[in-house]
């Protein structure tokens, strides 16, 4: 049972206050140690129950400085205090003797009127830690002082001095005060554990990882989950920066957050797991920050990869997972689209997909595969505009060599060999890949310059464009036979604010997913839905699935009005002109982030420093970072 222990340094001590302890259950023991031995005896009484210490003075330092417990001191109090001078003044005839007072920090009470009331010269050497002892006691007797007061050792070293002494004494209502508030502190220890109990059953009955960390970041607590996905224990994160158990997460977000008690969330990947992560602070009635709450829950992707198979399936490109069936539309235009699509997927030949930013010619061209004639082979995508010139041949039709396995490198042609091959914004490529690619698609071969024949290919190509294929290939910009070549299967995608019959529904489709994704529980009143359907969405899909994540994770309110909405729209797509101000504004940025990163390249990145050096504050410095897109 938990009780509290009462240690003292002199047994006429313990019988004072065995006295004042008599009728308070909660005081489980009362024994006379050793301050050599404090750390030892606490411990002892640690192990026999006491979660709340009773100490004095120097015992009380050490004990603190070695255990993690909660130690109550022993205070002195105005008639302790008074009772004490009055016995000093019997050491000397003087009519305003000096006293001094040697006393740990903890022990005062107020002083101010005891030079008046009893007719001393009242001073106060104050000792914080156990290291200064010897060094005030040393300093209070240079003083020469008619009389010193204090512990075992200040007595000592004032006889061998040679030094009028008292030793430091209580009354009894200092017992009675430490005793009370002793009380208080088990009391409100028991109601912690009562509540972290309830924290415990919550936390471990969830699917998702939590982590507690104090008002410095460090680990508290944490449940089975996030120490399953970390593969480790809680020994092992238990004090340890929230920032070193989470490579992912900087150490400038975690002190942002427990100083100005704002949300955070980011996605972190643990183990290969893709989790979107928030950490919230703990914030009490009177607006202080006590700790701070890491949560991390699993992302449910749409594909979702066995490492199994990676060496396999991954690496040939078969990542093909949508059909037809998945491909939602009540628009005529749309509807179209897709009915195209279905008819020449049938056909071997290229299809040319268009359309704006952000519309749906990936989901397309993985329907396309998987209802036509390739559909077991493989499907591999390449995005022309990750490709340097130089790199483009290679990267496409291989190099020719022979790797370990002894088969030729044939590039992504190779790769898609029976399958199909997406190449996205292919008026990225030069004018000698564009021929390329019309002899391996016209006559199913690939030409390398170290090969001395032909490589027959089959592969079906589908190609995607935001541009028009037709008049670049009139202005010289595009090969017009590899044009022609293409054109004969075009499917143009409409964008979204040509298909209103589909934007609610996508709308309100992205919206759920999200929602359930990251454990959300929102909901988009009548007047945000119309806010929502009044935009044009310029970066159709894309700019709907990032505009409704970001609604979902900063949305401070279950329901979501036209306020909210509108707010954040103007914040992530603000409509402006460029004006001189503005010119001026941009230049005066550059010239900052230039500042910061020629600081910080001093500095070796090291951003305490480099803060220091600007004369401005970390948190600040993290945040000039984040807005001027310094790479770090």
């Amino acid at each position: 049972m938990n009780h509290i222990a009462m240690l003292l340094p002199k047994e006429d001590l313990v019988s004072r206050a065995q006295v004042q302890a008599s009728g308070h259950d909660a005081i489980a023991e009362i024994r006379c140690i050793t301050t050599e031995r404090a750390v030892e005896e606490a411990e002892a009484s640690i192990r026999r129950g006491a979660v709340i210490l009773i100490a004095r003075g120097l015992q009380a330092l050490r004990i603190r400085s070695g255990l993690n417990v909660p130690v109550v001191s022993v205070r002195l109090t105005a008639q302790g205090i008074g009772m004490l001078l009055r016995k000093a003044r019997q050491f000397t005839d003087k009519p305003c003797p000096r006293v001094a007072l040697v006393v740990v920090q903890d022990m005062l009470c107020d002083t101010s009127c005891c030079n008046l009331l009893f007719n001393v010269n009242l001073e106060i050497h104050v000792y914080r830690t156990e290291e200064e002892y010897e060094k005030v006691n040393r300093e209070a007797l240079n003083t020469h002082p008619d009389v010193i007061i204090g512990g075992d050792r200040t007595v000592e070293m004032a006889k061998e001095a040679g030094t009028a002494c008292l030793f430091l004494d209580f009354s009894d209502d200092s017992f009675q005060n430490a005793i009370r508030n002793a009380e208080v502190a088990l009391q409100a220890n028991e109601n912690n554990q009562r509540a972290n109990a309830q924290i415990d059953a919550l936390l471990n009955n969830t699917t998702d990882g939590y982590i507690q960390v104090s008002r410095t970041g460090l680990v508290t607590k944490c449940n089975d989950i996030i120490l399953r996905d970390l593969e480790t224990s809680f020994e092992a994160l238990k004090g340890r920066p929230l920032w070193e158990v989470l490579p992912g997460l900087e150490r400038e977000v975690v002190e942002n957050v427990l100083k100005n008690g704002t949300n955070y969330s980011t996605f972190l990947h643990i183990r290969a797991q893709a989790m979107v992560a928030i950490l919230a602070p703990v914030q009490l009635e009177s607006g202080r920050i006590d700790s701070a709450i890491f949560s991390c829950h699993r992302v449910h992707r749409t594909i979702q990869l066995d490492p199994a198979v990676e060496d396999g399936v991954l690496l040939t490109g078969n990542l093909a997972q949508r059909t037809f069936d998945n491909v939602y539309h009540r628009s005529p235009m749309m509807a179209r689209a897709v009915e195209q699509a279905r008819l020449f997927s049938q056909s071997e030949n290229p299809i040319l997909l268009t359309g704006p930013q952000g519309s749906e010619t990936r989901l397309l061209a993985q329907c396309i595969h998987n209802n036509g004639v390739n559909r077991t082979g493989p499907f591999v995508q390449l995005n022309c505009a990750s490709l340097e010139p130089e790199e483009q041949m290679s990267t496409l039709f291989g190099t020719g060599y022979k790797g370990k396995d002894g088969d030729v490198n044939l590039g992504v042609f190779g790769m898609a060999e029976n399958g199909t091959l997406m190449l996205q914004e292919i008026e990225k490529l030069s004018y000698s890949a564009q021929s390329n690619i019309y002899q391996a698609i016209r006559y199913h071969r690939i030409i390398q310059r170290n090969l001395e024949r032909p490589v027959q290919i089959h592969v079906r190509l589908i190609v995607t464009t935001e541009s028009d294929l037709w008049q670049m290939a009139c202005a010289g910009q595009f090969r017009s036979d590899l044009y022609y070549l293409l054109s004969g299967l075009r499917i143009d995608l409409p964008p979204l604010k040509k298909r209103p019959e589909d934007l609610e529904d996508i709308l309100k489709r992205t919206f759920r997913r999200t929602c359930e994704a990251y454990h959300r529980y929102h909901v988009i009143t009548n007047g945000g839905m119309e806010e929502l359907l009044h935009y044009d969405w310029p970066g159709n899909i894309i700019q709907v699935n990032s505009f409704m994540e970001r609604l979902v994770l900063t949305a401070a309110h279950r329901s979501i009005d036209e306020g909210a909405i509108r707010r954040l729209w103007q914040q992530m797509f603000p409509e402006y002109t460029v004006s001189r101000e503005e010119t001026v504004s941009t230049f005066s940025q550059s010239r900052e982030a230039q500042r910061i990163t020629e600081a910080l390249a001093r500095n070796d990145g090291n951003r305490a420093v480099t803060a220091q050096e600007l004369g401005i504050s970390t948190t600040t410095l993290w945040r000039k970072i984040k807005k001027l897109g310094i790479d770090v």
